[in-house]
């Protein structure tokens, strides 16, 4: 399986503000008294990161490219930036990649990441 690479020519994975998001998914139960039970369907709740990168020279906007077109609609493993865990199954999130280039040192992009199980 792919690991994310680091695409930034600092080394890091990721630039501030970095947007993340746990999302659980559970099913309750109303029983005939009235009374109501809540239970999570998947244990732990599924992680997802939004990394905005801006300021990125051509080879740093190439090769998020290029990664995303390797990668297509497969799995990956992400490590998170702010804790440093690793989630072993990932995806990217949207249909389309939208980056944008407007003289050498000043692109951008929005990766959104999400993890499936």
């Amino acid at each position: 399986m792919a690991n994310f690479p680091a695409l930034l020519k600092t080394g890091a994975v990721a630039q501030y503000p970095l947007t993340r998001v746990t999302s659980a998914v559970t099913e309750s139960v109303r029983f005939l008294d009235g009374s109501r039970q809540t239970y999570p369907l998947n244990g732990t709740g599924l992680r997802r990161w939004e990394l905005n990168l801006e300021l990125l020279d051509e080879a740093e906007l190439s090769a998020v490219i290029a990664f995303a077109e390797e990668i297509g609609s497969g799995t990956f493993a992400f490590t998170n930036p702010v804790t440093g865990e690793s989630a072993a199954k990932c995806v990217l999130a949207g249909a389309e990649l939208g980056t944008m280039l407007l003289d050498e040192l000043r692109g951008g992009t929005t990766l959104g990441i999400e993890e499936v199980k």
